[in-house]
């Protein structure tokens, strides 16, 4: 049996580290092979509301998840307003437009809600012919006690069709 002098590589070494390099990149990919399957956000997942009990979120051909919006640039932005009623008779949704820099090249708000029964209800604000859409000027929507989605798409005169806002609203997380 040989005995290296301290400081001089032994035959072994060379052949091991090739090896501890694979089983390392095995092991790093490990992690992204697996997924969680509950929880985390993810479609299918639960959820749990603030101070609720977890439930599932419904299954409506993935409607219920909102996408992403635009930031109007600056010089041309328009506020819209959702707002829910809270009341279990009529959990309205309304779409209030609440003006902006870019009221005068505002044509239209398209307001949509996808409801948490699958029924998807559109409205519209229409820029008169001589005139302007008004501060405060809505479209009401009969919403359900779930979670439903409201997405608002503007109408600029230079800038085209920008979806401005797409978000959940769940019934039972208001105050």
């Amino acid at each position: 049996m040989i005995i290296p002098l301290p400081g001089q590589p032994t035959r072994m070494a060379p052949k091991l580290v090739p090896i501890l390099l694979l089983v390392l990149f095995a092991l790093a990919l490990c992690p992204a092979c697996t997924a969680p399957t509950t929880g985390g956000g993810q479609p299918g997942g639960t959820q749990t509301p603030a101070g609720g009990q977890p439930r599932t979120p419904p299954q409506t051909g993935g409607q219920l998840y909102p996408g992403p919006t635009v930031t109007i640039p600056p010089g041309f932005n328009v506020e819209v307003q959702e707002n829910r009623n809270r009341n279990p008779i009529h959990p309205d949704i309304t779409v209030t437009f609440r003006g902006g820099e870019g009221q005068i090249f505002l044509q239209k708000i398209v307001a949509t809600v996808i409801r948490s029964d699958g029924q998807v209800i559109t409205k519209e604000l229409v820029r008169p012919d001589n005139g302007q859409i008004s501060v405060g000027d809505s479209m009401v929507f009969q919403g359900t006690t779930g979670v439903d989605r409201v997405v608002v798409v503007v109408t600029l005169t230079r800038w085209g069709d920008l979806k401005i806002m797409d978000m959940l609203d769940d019934y039972y997380s208001h105050p």
